[in-house]
């Protein structure tokens, strides 16, 4: 490429060459016929005029090669700050042509290497703000650089990017004695903390990477894992071990002390032998009742079902009568009527064992916490989602403050108000619950007290 500059630089010199002493010569004997002046004026007058012409077309080239400088140089800052100017277009004999070629290349190159690391990083926003875990990317100076909407959400706070991490997160402080943790010691940190927000106390797993950018510059990755639910469910877990063992060692212990008080010779008299025995009798299936309330619980909480059975197709009203009618004794035993209400009959497809567990268990609290003469009325009709089951009895109701914790286990309400009525094992709207999701379904509960309560379940459609 140098050797095509220099051979034009000197084919243009020979050239501008020919064409002064051509317009010398023309010049001389042009003002030698007009002035009639001796050859020397001659010479000296077209010598002038020649280098004036020159002096003009040297200012023009200078010019022109000055616009070029001034196109190129406002191209490439253009260039370094990221804009996309559009291309120098110029014929392949200008001699400035290579120059801007190389300028549009290197153009082209670093708009498209800018447009795949955008593409990239905008690929790399969108992973981490759909993250079901939170993430902060805090500098040196503390402020927020990265941050997505988990993050939000897990630490209960408005998180900007660009504010200082410090001035958001003021009531956290375990998160801030970890990230001074790390600004200190460099090494990453990994810990279980308990925050405070709007929505409750949530318990959160801190991971922080500390990365080196430069000698002087670093950021700090902040990894949030939310933890509530397991440690919820842990707890549920303690409370419930907790719960059953207390449960079982009631009838247990009132069984082993009838039996010695028998052995000790009470057993000699045969009416207290008699009520002893059925203390011991009514204990032992109450034993019974909560072995299998606990077994179901635990069968039906977990996700493979060994005894599952394959969905049916009932017509639903006739199902029902024949549920009301296998629980006719326990009704008359309570004076309690029980209704089927269902307007037309319809098939639904079910487990039928467990559709059965589920009535019984909530029709079985309907007789036996309804007053003497009292109702219990089944309604279940089709609706868009599926079908719906409405129980609903006119009994002694549930206080409103306890109805949020009706379906926990072995939650019983107000053991002195409802022992009086009848005894349970405090397992059986757990265990409806459990079963109701595992149809696809959702529960809910409404009562008064000295009105009544009503059950509706909502069987959803697979």
């Amino acid at each position: 490429m140098q050797k095509q500059v220099w051979q034009r630089i000197t084919l243009i010199s020979v050239v501008l060459l020919s064409i002064n002493i051509s317009i010398a010569l023309i010049l001389v004997r042009v003002l030698d016929t007009m002035l009639k002046l001796n050859f020397a004026w001659t010479a000296i007058i077209a010598s002038t005029i020649l280098t004036s012409v020159q002096i003009g077309m040297y200012a023009m080239i200078v010019m022109q090669r000055q616009s070029y400088l001034n196109i190129m140089t406002e191209k490439l800052e253009a260039i370094a700050a990221e804009k996309n100017p559009s291309h120098i277009l110029l014929d392949k004999g200008d001699p400035y042509y290579d120059v801007i070629n190389a300028i549009n290349n290197v153009q082209s190159f670093e708009s498209n290497k800018v447009y795949w690391l955008r593409r990239r990083e905008g690929e790399l926003t969108t992973l981490i703000q759909h993250l079901p875990v939170g993430v902060l990317v805090v500098n040196h100076h503390r402020k927020i650089k990265i941050m997505n909407a988990a993050a939000n959400n897990l630490l209960g706070v408005n998180l900007i990017i660009g504010e200082p991490l410090y001035s958001i997160i003021t009531n956290h402080y375990a998160l801030t004695v970890l990230l001074e943790k790390i600004m200190d010691t460099h090494e990453e940190q990994r810990k279980a903390i308990q925050i405070e927000t709007d929505e409750g106390i949530k318990h959160l797993e801190v991971t922080m990477v500390y990365h080196e950018t430069s000698q002087t510059h670093f950021q700090i990755v902040i990894i949030l894992y939310d933890l509530t639910e397991v440690v919820q469910l842990e707890q549920m877990q303690v409370d419930f071990v907790s719960n059953a063992s207390h449960e079982l060692k009631t009838p247990v212990t009132a069984i082993n002390g009838f039996a010695e008080t028998l052995l000790a010779g009470a057993k000699d008299d045969p009416a207290t032998l008699n009520q002893f025995l059925m203390i011991i009798n009514n204990e032992s299936k109450r034993l019974i009742d909560l072995v299998e309330d606990v077994l179901s619980i635990s069968r039906f909480s977990t996700a493979d079902v060994g005894d599952e059975q394959d969905d049916v197709q009932i017509a639903i009203k006739t199902w029902l009568d024949n549920e009301i009618a296998s629980m006719s004794r326990i009704a008359a035993n309570k004076n309690v009527e029980v209704i089927d209400a269902t307007p037309v009959s319809f098939n639904v497809t079910t487990k039928e064992n467990y559709l059965t567990q589920i009535v019984k268990n909530l029709v079985s609290n309907a007789i036996k916490y309804n007053k003497d003469g009292g109702a219990v009325v089944i309604t279940a009709q089709p609706i868009k989602t599926g079908w719906q089951l409405e129980i609903k009895d006119n009994g002694i109701g549930i206080p409103s403050t306890q109805l949020p914790r009706v379906f926990e286990r072995f939650y019983r309400g107000d053991a002195s108000r409802t022992q009086q009525i009848a005894s349970g094992t405090g397992l059986g709207l757990a265990i409806v619950k459990e079963l109701v999701t595992k149809l696809n379904g959702e529960i809910s509960m409404k009562s008064q007290v000295g009105v009544g309560t009503t059950v509706t379940i909502i069987f959803n459609n697979v």
